[in-house]
């Protein structure tokens, strides 16, 4: 039987949620997405190859301890920063520790004790966890000029070794896992004191990186009560607070009403999106402990804007993994990892406020940005999206089974399907996400079927006739039939309200020079296809374009539904040009392996009508190049 959070809690929130989702042995998520989801939990967490290979790989860099960059002067070594194979495993077991509730498998529970336990055993003589040889070293002490990057991802590491080991601890209740996140967080906090500089001043990307250790040590003190670790988590915070305060200066910022990438010269130095949002989440998880609402209103704010100047084409946030004013940007670049933290940012501030935009934002990103970012088979993902040619893959730093994203997959799964249907603290039920899923919740069970968004008809039974119930109308949506008094069985119909969305290019974007482009030529094809590890620059546009929303959906032209790459290079576009979209399901989904297919009319008087077959983006997208085959990923979302 899983473990809820409010039993192992020995600390009550000073502001509680306003919304109780359903605990995860409750929900089980159907369909095509539960399909992806069942084979990402095999390849991932559960499966032989998972435990023995993944895990065993990311446990190595605990072993090794080689993620150290070493410069030797003299016959004496400095160690003057390093990488981040450290952060694979707790990654992998945040997501595997939350599949164990959602499968509620007494044996993988005990699994995922036993190999808590294989990590602890790595400890050094003075008892720390860390992939460094160096485990004090939390300073970068050669600038970038010297070694050709700047890098220091020890606490980083760490962190998320001992948020792996937290909430495997809330999963299982093992005391002894509690015990050693507690004293790892009092190395950790041992190692600042020693190093003579404060948190914002260690690791990379001006501190947040280490100071993201915000959430999960929020989270180890509701579990513990030590205040010490509270006193830590209000110094992290009143760095971001006052006259002098450390970038990003939260606090300060937002006050100008600026977008966050004007802050400060050069966002693509330092506004490194997704240790940003982590951040975030640690001051959302400072105001559930403390009732600060300044931390809350703060946070509210930064979304607010992110949700406007950061808008991508994969209705998710960024450009290559910074915070560079992407809504100004057609040529879409997302880290699958920012994807994964703007849905987790937005469902934690859905349950702290119960306002419906911000599971507005959950829905797009996760049927675009996130799906397409988890392969069918269940066994990898991108790390980079694109809107057209192929999603970038990679290995990392030497690894052939572990890669950031991808060890962060599964935990947004869990994330969604909790938040699939929620109760409010006035008992009223809401049915947030419209997949096929079944939801069990405070003893009422929820059927949702329908198939939604490919279809645009949901069926949601509810056990309890007296049940208050109310669903969602997404934004997007003009108009949501529904019965006026939801009852045991409610037919919704959505008016998936078919559009296209003009995307301009920004002056900036069309100037070569701009350093801002610098992820166009950072980040080429890479995988293990020797051929195609090459500049991609030359398949962006340079050139405004309109993509087709049906719903939710993002919809792409993709091989699977018969386009040859030549037709998908052409640079056409009906953009401002006055066409009208006309969007009409299509037969035949299921023989070109795509989740929806449709037809889409483009016309306007005068001019020929231009139709062409399309897909999901997500489906149309979603695996990777093969040896036999190099045009098998290759698609485009523009029209």
């Amino acid at each position: 039987m899983g473990i809820s959070l409010m039993l192992l809690a020995t600390v009550a929130f000073a502001a509680p949620d306003f919304m109780q989702t359903a605990e995860l042995r409750d929900v089980r998520l159907q369909g095509w997405p539960g399909r992806k989801l069942g084979n990402l939990i095999h390849e991932r967490c559960t499966g032989e190859h998972a435990r023995s290979e993944v895990f065993g790989e990311a446990r190595r860099a605990f072993i090794d301890r080689d993620d150290d960059l070493i410069f030797e002067e003299n016959g004496k070594k400095h160690y003057i920063g390093g990488k981040w194979r450290g952060e694979f495993w707790g990654k992998l077991m945040v997501s595997s520790a939350r599949v164990a509730d959602y499968l509620n498998d007494a044996e993988y529970k005990n699994w995922i004790v036993a190999e808590c336990h294989r990590l602890m055993a790595t400890a050094d003589k003075d008892g720390c966890i860390s992939s460094y040889t160096k485990a004090d070293n939390v300073v970068i002490t050669r600038p970038a000029s010297f070694t050709g990057w700047a890098t220091c991802w020890n606490l980083w590491n760490r962190k998320y070794a001992m948020w792996g080991l937290l909430m495997a601890y809330r999963t299982t209740g093992n005391k002894s896992l509690l015990a050693e996140v507690m004293k790892q967080m009092d190395i950790e906090m041992e190692h600042i004191r020693k190093s003579g500089v404060t948190i914002a001043e260690t690791g990379d990307q001006c501190g947040m990186a280490s100071m993201s250790v915000l959430k999960p040590l929020l989270m180890l003190y509701a579990d513990c009560g030590e205040k010490r670790y509270l006193d830590f988590a209000t110094s992290i915070v009143n760095r971001w607070k006052g006259p002098n305060a450390h970038i990003p200066a939260f606090f300060e910022n937002v006050k100008s009403g600026k977008p966050l990438h004007t802050w400060y010269p050069k966002p693509e130095k330092w506004a490194k999106s997704y240790e940003m949002m982590s951040c975030l989440d640690g001051l959302l998880e400072y105001y559930r402990v403390t009732g600060s609402r300044e931390c809350l209103e703060t946070v509210k704010k930064i979304r607010d804007d992110l949700a406007v100047s950061e808008a991508n084409p994969f209705g998710t946030v960024g450009f290559g993994d910074k915070f560079i004013g992407a809504a100004g940007y057609l040529n879409g670049l997302n880290e699958v990892c920012d994807v994964i933290h703007w849905i987790r940012l937005n469902i934690d501030l859905f349950l702290i406020t119960g306002e419906d935009k911000y599971m507005d934002s959950v829905e797009l990103a996760y049927y675009n940005g996130y799906l397409a970012g988890v392969y069918r088979k269940g066994d990898w993902g991108p790390f980079f999206l694109r809107g057209h040619g192929r999603h970038q893959c990679q290995y990392q730093i030497g690894y052939g089974h572990n890669q950031c994203c991808v060890n962060n997959l599964p935990r947004t799964f869990m994330d969604v399907a909790s938040a699939t249907v929620t109760r409010d603290r006035n008992g009223v039920f809401h049915v947030n996400m419209f997949h096929d899923a079944t939801v069990t919740i405070d003893g009422v069970r929820f059927e949702i079927s329908g198939n939604y968004p490919v279809n645009s008809e949901v069926t949601v039974k509810v056990s309890d006739p007296k049940a208050k119930v109310v669903f969602r109308k997404p934004a997007w949506c003009p108009q949501l039939s529904q019965p006026s008094q939801p009852s045991q069985l409610s037919q919704l119909s959505f008016s998936m309200h078919p559009r296209l969305v003009e995307r301009k290019i920004d002056n900036l974007e069309q100037n070569k020079k701009d350093s801002k482009l610098w992820a166009y030529s950072r980040y080429p094809d890479q995988f293990w296809i020797k051929e195609l590890n090459r500049d991609v620059r030359h398949s962006y546009r340079t050139q405004p374009a309109a993509e087709v929303m049906w719903g939710p959906l993002v919809l792409c032209k993709s091989w699977r539904t018969g386009w040859k790459r030549a037709e998908l290079a052409n640079v056409d576009s009906v953009y401002g040009k006055g066409y009208s979209v006309k969007v009409t399901p299509k037969k035949g989904a299921a023989d070109c392996s795509v989740w929806g297919m449709w037809e889409v009319e483009l016309s306007k008087p005068g001019a020929p009508t231009i139709r062409a077959t399309a897909c999901d983006f997500q489906s149309g997208s979603d695996m990777p190049v093969t040896e036999d085959f190099l045009d098998s990923d290759f698609f485009t979302i523009w029209f």
